[in-house]
């Protein structure tokens, strides 16, 4: 845990120097990225929002607010922030939002990393993961820009 920590802020103040990409998110992605993957492993329990155990929303929370960035708790209220975007115009650090079989109303959210890929407090999984999107194309609704 402590190589993982220390990792982590070596990336933070080295590592990403060379690598931010400057687009419309501006460099708070990277920082949403990093924060968000210092959460991999963690426990999924309805309702957690921290430090040990998250659902989806209470993740997603808790990393935009560690960027200073203040979000409802709730995923069908995350969904009403910032601005709507499509699935081709997905932007690192964008939040991405999904609903079940049973139904067509937002209960599930993410953090799209890039590449095709988004993290989120999974249900299924039992614990904080990376995902491709694609293995949730049916159940897309849209994206959020937060900044």
């Amino acid at each position: 845990m402590l190589f993982k920590t220390k990792y982590l802020l070596f990336l933070l103040l080295f590592g990403f120097t060379f690598s931010l990409q400057a687009n419309s998110n501006g460099y708070a992605s990277v920082y949403i990225e990093a924060i968000a993957k210092s959460k991999l492993g963690k426990s999924y329990k309805w309702g957690g929002n921290g430090p040990y155990n998250y659902d989806c929303s209470g993740f997603t929370q808790e990393v935009f607010e560690k960027n200073g960035i203040i979000i409802p708790r709730l995923s069908k209220e995350q969904a009403k922030v910032g601005q709507k975007v499509k699935r081709h115009q997905l932007q690192k650090g964008d939040l991405v939002f999904f609903h079940s079989k049973a139904s067509t109303t937002v209960d599930h959210v993410g953090i799209y990393l890039g590449n095709g890929k988004f993290i989120h407090a999974s249900r299924f999984h039992k614990r904080i993961v990376i995902s491709p999107l694609r293995e949730y194309k049916k159940f897309f609704k849209w994206g959020r820009r937060l900044t």
